[in-house]
């Protein structure tokens, strides 16, 4: 990329080499790419490999002790190998640190108006008119596909 364009990569662009092998299963290699340790953490979960998920969130933990989203990524990757006492053992130091996981959250503009939406809330003050358009287009997607299917 920098010989033959003259574009100097950014860690965004190693961010998506290291994704792009991982997700073609290639972990060693996206793992000898680049230090970008959140993607490659995240890729780990996706192909159960807990040896270099261990690695990946070491290096992540070396710069933030704190980052519950390795500490989170990691436990999910000892529980689908079923490493039940490393998930305890996790959770545990977690709670020791006073760590928790922080919900997903996505937002919308409406009208100029920013709507912040938590993964299950229940609190958002519109949640049934919500819900109701939501099952409504879950329907209708419903008969698209039925539709499609027929033809």
């Amino acid at each position: 990329m920098e010989t033959e364009y003259g574009i100097i990569p950014t860690r965004e662009h190693c961010s998506c080499v290291v994704d792009l092998l991982a997700r073609a299963g290639h972990i060693h290699e996206a793992e000898d790419f680049d230090v970008v340790w959140k993607t490659l953490l995240a890729a780990c979960k996706t192909h159960g490999n807990v040896d270099v998920g261990e690695r990946a969130a070491e290096n992540i933990l070396k710069v933030d002790p704190t980052n519950s989203a390795a500490h989170v990524l990691l436990c999910n990757i000892y529980a689908s190998s079923k490493r039940w006492e490393d998930v305890a053992r996790l959770r545990s130091l977690m709670k020791e640190m006073g760590l928790r996981k922080i919900p997903g959250q996505s937002w919308i503009e409406v009208m100029n108006r920013i709507n912040v939406f938590f993964a299950e809330d229940s609190n958002h003050p519109e949640r049934d008119r919500i819900y109701t358009i939501l099952e409504e287009l879950w329907l209708q997607m419903l008969d698209e596909d039925r539709i499609q299917f027929q033809i």
